[in-house]
């Protein structure tokens, strides 16, 4: 009997210790089942974020590109290599793959081909990074200004140079003189005038107070004046001592007619030179220092304007964004079949909707 109740006893109790333990495992296992729902709602959540964001960088990028094909004729191979040089220019600078096929665009406009593009890029985009005007910006200005001063497109790296290195030593910007180009390139160009030269002389006008869209139009009047004389500029010239030819008929350069005028100006009087300077269309005072030695002037300008925090979230921005179009072309083509496959869908339910 006492036997018999012990093991009662004891069976009661092991049952009751297995019960309690079976409570504390299920609130355990509750808890940890709450924590791996969480952790995977998150984990989709974040998921679904980031194939929103490839989705949204890489068709924007797409887009892009597909524009520089269309304006650019490139395809095929050719279309590769642009594609590939966006990525890889998004990747190592402050600027996105999206924003360097913008850049394509605008040599696209200019009637740059595939290897003008590739070489041309790279100085375009330091300038951009060093003045911290937009990409497609001085893209356009860079291109409008090689196109008139008939230099090729792997000059653009040197332009970008001398863009930098004026704008740095003047009282003016990239974009003011951008807009300066826009006047007086095409003239300058003509006449064989130096993109250096004309530089230095947009740099020392708005050192006088004369910049962007002013500017332009009076240097243009000034070379235009120069180039084809009336009777009383011809009369002044030929007080001052000036021509804009040698001896043998070949043209001076605008360096050299600076000097001429610098040194036909030196004689006169307040008066006179203000007079003068009136009839031929200007006055190049305080002509100083040329901008020959600008080599690798936008680069440096460029890694010293991102040597900073900000300047290195930018550039961790752009390789997010290299990353995100990276995941959007494996998804892109079952991405393109769905849509293409709901289109057709909806094209038959609206078929359907019209028959009754």
């Amino acid at each position: 009997m006492a036997k018999d109740g012990t093991i009662k006893i004891n069976t009661e109790l092991d049952s009751s210790k297995a019960q309690s333990a079976m409570a504390k495992f299920s609130g355990t296992a509750k808890n940890a089942l709450k924590g791996i729902t969480g952790a995977a709602g998150a984990a989709g959540t974040a998921i679904t974020a980031m194939a929103g964001y490839a989705v949204k960088v890489g068709s924007d990028f797409e887009a892009g590109m597909s524009k520089v094909s269309a304006i650019s004729g490139a395809a095929g191979a050719d279309f590769e290599k642009l594609s590939d040089k966006a990525k890889e220019m998004g990747a190592k600078t402050k600027f996105s793959a999206t924003e360097a096929a913008s850049a394509f665009e605008y040599m696209a406009m200019a009637g740059w081909k595939t290897e003008d593009m590739l070489s041309g890029i790279e100085g375009v985009m330091d300038l951009a990074a060093a003045s911290g005007e937009s990409l497609a910006v001085t893209s356009d200005i860079v291109t409008d200004a090689l196109t008139a001063f008939g230099l090729s497109a792997k000059e653009s790296g040197h332009f970008a140079d001398v863009l930098a290195a004026a704008s740095s030593n003047a009282n003016t910007n990239v974009s003011m003189m951008g807009e300066t180009f826009k006047y007086v390139a095409p003239v300058a160009g003509a006449l064989g005038f130096s993109a250096e030269d004309t530089a230095v002389a947009i740099g020392l006008m708005a050192n006088s107070g004369i910049k962007a869209g002013q500017a332009g139009t009076s240097l243009r009047s000034i070379m235009t004046r120069l180039a084809k004389p009336t009777d009383d500029v011809a009369i002044a010239m030929e007080e001052l001592g000036i021509s804009i030819t040698n001896s043998d008929g070949s043209m001076k350069s605008l360096n050299e007619i600076m000097g001429d005028l610098r040194s036909g100006f030196a004689g006169l009087s307040e008066a006179e030179k203000t007079n003068m300077a009136a009839t031929i269309g200007g006055d190049f005072r305080k002509l100083q220092t040329s901008i020959y030695s600008c080599d690798g002037a936008a680069k440096g300008m460029a890694e010293t304007m991102q040597n900073n925090l900000k300047g290195s979230l930018t550039i961790l921005g752009s390789a997010a964004e290299g990353f995100g179009i990276k995941v959007y072309e494996k998804m892109q083509v079952p991405l393109r079949k769905a849509v293409d496959a709901g289109t057709e869908g909806v094209n038959r339910l609206s078929k359907a909707f019209d028959s009754g």
